[in-house]
C-alpha cells in the first residue's frame, strides 16, 4: 500500500478516535504511506469526505473509530474497487472484529493497512443502505431509540441503562418475517439480521454468520418473560442463546422483517422504520485484511 485516505471519527471511544488517528497516520507514514488525513466533524461531512476520497481514485480508504465511522465508509465504498482499512477505536468495534483485525493493537491494525492484502467479503443491504454487521429491530431497537435520547451515562454503561429502562414497559413485539419468499408470524422480542456474528461490542447474536458466505443468519427471540429476557443478555455474548428454544434461527439470502412502530438499526445507526427487506450480495467489497487459513471462517474470530 503507497497511499491512502485516513478518514477518523475524533469522537469515538469517549475521544480515543482522535488519539488513536493521530498515532495510525505517524505509524504509516514511517512505513512510507502517503496519508491523506480527513476528520469527519460529522456523520455528514465524514460521508462527504468518504465519497470525494473515493472518487479520486485513492489506494485505499481506511477508517479509524467504531462501527459508526465504517458503517458511512461502506456507502461510500460498496461495489467499488477501493479497499477498505479499519483502524479500531470505537467502543464496539464489531465490524473490525468480523474481518480479523486486532481491537486493541494499533500497530498490528496498521501493519494489515501497510500489507496491502485486499480480501472480498459480503455486506448486506437494507432498503438502500449498506451494512456490514447486524440489524436489529425490536427490543434492541427500542433500547437504541432510548439511547439517543439519553445525554448520561457515557459509552456502554449508557447501553446497559437503556436496557433496564426500557425493559420496564417493553411487550412483545407482533413480527411477520419473510425468509427467501416464506411468511412466518411471530409473537417476539426481537428480531436480528446478521451478515457479520456480533453487535453491540461482542454480543454474537447471530453466532453462526459469517462475512464470506453468501447467506444472511437471522435471529428470532420468541415471546418470553422479561425475567427470562434479562437472564438471556449474558448468554448472547459467547453465542449460546441459540441453544435455548425460545430463540429461532434461519439463513437465507433475502429476509423481510415488519412490525408496528419499531425502527431498524444497522451498524449501530438508525436505518428506517420497519418494513426492511434485507439481501445479501456477495464480495460487496474488498477489506484489508490479514487473512485466514481457512476461507469462511471470519465470523469466529474474537
Amino acid at each position: 500500500m503507497t497511499d491512502v485516505a485516513l478518514l477518523i471519527n475524533p469522537a469515538a471511544g469517549r475521544g480515543r478516535g482522535r488519539r488513536v488517528g493521530a498515532e495510525a497516520a505517524a505509524q504509516l507514514r514511517r512505513s512510507g504511506v502517503k496519508v491523506r488525513e480527513l476528520v469527519g466533524s460529522g456523520p455528514d461531512r465524514a460521508a462527504e469526505l468518504a465519497r470525494s476520497a473515493v472518487a479520486d481514485g485513492v489506494g485505499a480508504l481506511v477508517v479509524c473509530g467504531g462501527d459508526g465511522i465504517v458503517h458511512i465508509a461502506l456507502q461510500a465504498i460498496a461495489g467499488t474497487a477501493t479497499p477498505l482499512g479499519v483502524i479500531p477505536a470505537g467502543s464496539g468495534n464489531d465490524f473490525a472484529r468480523a474481518i480479523g483485525v486486532p481491537l486493541r493493537d494499533v500497530a498490528a491494525a496498521v501493519a494489515i493497512v501497510v500489507a496491502g492484502v485486499a480480501i472480498p467479503v459480503d455486506l448486506a443491504r437494507a432498503g438502500d443502505r449498506w451494512f456490514g454487521t447486524v440489524l436489529a429491530s425490536g427490543f434492541d431497537s427500542k433500547v437504541n431509540d432510548r439511547m439517543n435520547t439519553m445525554r448520561w451515562p457515557r459509552g456502554r454503561t449508557r447501553y446497559h441503562a437503556a436496557i433496564v429502562s426500557e425493559l420496564v414497559a417493553f411487550r412483545p413485539l407482533p413480527f411477520v418475517v419473510e425468509i427467501d419468499g416464506s411468511r412466518r408470524e411471530f409473537e417476539a422480542m426481537f428480531v436480528a439480521v446478521g451478515n457479520g456474528a456480533s453487535y453491540g461490542g461482542g454480543m454474537r447474536i447471530c453466532p453462526s454468520a459469517q462475512v464470506d458466505d453468501g447467506l444472511l443468519d437471522v435471529t428470532v427471540v420468541s415471546r418470553i418473560s422479561r425475567v427470562k429476557l434479562v437472564r438471556l443478555f449474558p448468554t448472547v455474548y459467547p453465542g449460546r442463546h441459540v441453544l435455548r428454544p425460545e430463540v429461532l434461527t434461519f439463513r437465507c439470502a433475502s429476509v423481510t422483517v415488519s412490525a408496528p412502530d419499531v425502527a431498524g438499526y444497522a451498524d449501530g445507526e438508525f436505518v428506517a422504520d420497519l418494513p426492511l427487506t434485507c439481501s445479501v450480495v456477495s464480495a460487496a467489497v474488498q477489506v484489508l485484511s490479514q487473512g485466514l487459513a481457512c476461507p469462511g471462517r471470519f465470523g469466529h474470530l474474537g
